[in-house]
């Protein structure tokens, strides 16, 4: 008796292009979910390190009588706007230049390395760099010059300018209200979008959802509003007061 021929199984070719599609649609579906999942804890780890680098600044501020790091204003005879980079760029106020060399910019880091362990706290794991002469803001230019801000000016995050134009802890009648620095600009968000939402930003605007990594001088660290830095960076560094206004700090 003779045995019939063996049948091979396997895929059609039309059984292999509906599980290629079904995969490509999964994928279009899932990889936006981890982007966002990745970006979420980056954001995570950019907390942290604001709250880790107040709590260094603290440090310094108990070492140093109840006060912050010298003076960056524009009235002192050492720092101020930059004569190359001309245009509104993102923390401008809270990152000068020395006036008698533009090339080099203030550093913060300085006066908070001794307190710090890891100097990875100083990046932001999102820092990818603020694009100059872009689309959207034809003759914009940042002094990072598309490179990391971290790269150019040593960290991710600026130290308000204000903490160190009023100099004392005691002058700062709000703590909680009052941000001692944040990222930059919104990293998390994508670099387009955050230049978007900074250039739009109004001070106190309540409709802006809470975009940069922010740090507190209560101590606390947050993802704040643009209207929240606005309010007290732009158009001049200001100080919230007890009635709700907000003090300019030359």
């Amino acid at each position: 008796m003779q045995s019939s021929p063996r049948k091979h199984s396997g895929f059609t070719l039309i059984e292999l292009l509906v599980v290629i599609a079904i995969i490509a649609i999964l994928a279009a579906i899932l990889f936006p979910v981890f982007a966002k999942a990745r970006e979420k804890a980056r954001q995570t780890a950019c907390i942290s390190n604001v709250k880790q680098l107040g709590l260094a600044w603290m440090m310094y501020v108990q070492d140093y009588d109840e006060s912050f790091p010298p003076s960056n204003s524009p009235t002192n005879s050492q720092w101020g706007p930059s004569s190359t980079f001309t245009t509104r760029y993102p923390c401008k106020p809270c990152r000068p230049h020395l006036k008698t060399n533009d090339a080099i910019t203030y550093d913060p880091t300085i006066y908070a390395i001794p307190y710090i362990k890891n100097y990875d706290i100083f990046k932001c794991p999102s820092d990818v760099g603020i694009p100059s002469n872009n689309s959207i803001f034809p003759g914009f230019r940042d002094p990072s010059l598309g490179q990391p801000v971290w790269k150019v000016e040593h960290t991710s995050y600026c130290l308000n300018t204000v903490m160190t134009r009023v100099g004392a802890l005691a002058a700062i009648p709000r703590p909680a209200d009052t941000y001692m620095g944040a990222e930059v600009i919104s990293f998390h968000m994508g670099i387009q979008d955050a230049l978007v939402a900074w250039a739009s930003a109004k001070p106190q605007q309540s409709s802006a959802p809470p975009q940069r990594v922010a740090y507190f001088v209560d101590g606390h660290a947050k993802i704040a509003s643009e209207g929240i830095i606005a309010a007290q960076c732009s158009p001049n560094p200001a100080l919230p007061q007890d009635d709700g206004t907000f003090l300019v700090i030359p």
